[in-house]
């Protein structure tokens, strides 16, 4: 499903420069933190896949084999022994790579993440921290890895830095009425 600025499916435009793919559709509301900063903050349409290595391998395959051409980095989330951004990093070593592991189950995402993180050598996965902070990180750094070529994405990236000043600059300017509030 292609999703851009303009809308999602059908009301998309554009060709997509980052896949998000997640292992199922309760990954979702987790991903959409990546897919909403991607096409909302960087403008940036993305494709988004569900793709499961553990309940239908081959049709992972087809598809990552099968990428737009436009699709320059890949966005893997998955939980628990989390093996679809690294099986993907092995699928396609001419794309970045980013994981995010997802905060469920008894361990909380730590084992999505040492899953992750101890990807053995030449099948690299950049990992994001886990759950919400993970997402949006994530697409933050495929913003970044995109602006390498695209200088409209590196001053989205410098505007939405500027905007997070501002936020600080902000909360300084009521501090002291917070402050008086809590004695």
């Amino acid at each position: 499903m292609l999703v851009s600025p303009e809308g999602i499916g059908a009301g998309a435009k554009g060709e997509p420069k980052v896949l998000v793919t997640m292992g199922s559709d309760s990954d979702l509301p987790l991903m959409m933190k990546a897919v909403d900063t991607l096409r909302l903050e960087f403008g940036i349409p993305c494709l988004v896949q569900i793709n499961s290595v553990h309940r239908d391998l081959r049709t992972v395959v087809r598809h990552i084999d099968n990428l737009p051409a436009s699709v320059q980095v890949i966005i893997a989330c998955a939980g628990g022994a989390a093996h679809l951004p690294g099986n993907i990093a092995d699928l396609r070593a001419d794309l970045p790579v980013i994981g995010v592991p997802r905060d469920l189950g008894a361990l909380k995402g730590v084992d999505a993440l040492l899953s992750m993180v101890q990807m053995p050598e030449g099948a690299p996965v950049a990992v994001m921290a886990i759950g919400d902070a993970g997402a949006v990180n994530a697409a933050i750094h495929a913003a970044k890895e995109l602006a390498i070529a695209e200088p409209a994405i590196k001053e989205r990236l410098q505007a939405y830095a500027e905007k997070r000043k501002q936020r600080v600059a902000k909360q300084n300017q009521t501090l002291e009425n917070k402050l008086h509030m809590q004695q």
